[in-house]
């Protein structure tokens, strides 16, 4: 089941009206700003609406981690400016 964000932050649900039977689905986002979608022809409506993927960058590796705990891309932490070690 795909996550979407919704295509604004001020939007916090969005209804959907089915084509064959006419009931209504509600999707309201989560504390995190994103709806579950189960219904591929609800996903594609909500996608032209302006809906986008949670994920679309994928995974990143590397970096640098802080003694602070702050994780950064840059060797000096943006955080409390120590020097920072390669993240593993």
């Amino acid at each position: 089941m795909p996550k979407l964000c919704l295509p604004d932050g001020a939007v916090r649900g969005i209804d959907i009206q089915g084509a064959q039977t006419g009931s209504v689905t509600s999707y309201t986002a989560g504390r995190d700003g994103t709806v579950t979608v189960d219904n591929p022809q609800h996903e594609r409506a909500l996608r032209e609406y302006g809906a986008f993927p949670t994920n679309l960058g994928g995974r990143t590796r590397g970096g640098y981690r802080c003694a602070c705990g702050f994780g950064s891309y840059f060797r000096t932490c943006s955080r409390c400016g120590e020097t920072c070690e390669r993240d593993a």
